[in-house]
């Protein structure tokens, strides 16, 4: 991670990561505990996924890797 962006990487709340994997938060749980998808973090009673690693994770599908 570039360290530039470290502070200021958002944390994605699960009904936006639905529309973005297109599942159900059960399954992008589910994904994420499976390491299929990023991990979930929790962050004052509020869970989602930070911005960067979405970001990683779809580079990596891509195959531009995870520069």
């Amino acid at each position: 991670m570039n360290p530039e962006n470290e502070f200021n990487d958002r944390l994605i709340r699960l009904p936006e990561l639905e529309r973005i994997f297109g599942v159900c938060k059960r399954t992008v749980r589910r994904k994420a505990e499976a390491g299929e998808l990023p991990p979930l973090v929790r962050s004052g009673g509020v869970v989602g996924m930070l911005e960067s690693k979405v970001k990683e994770y779809f580079r990596r599908l891509s195959g531009q890797g995870a520069n």
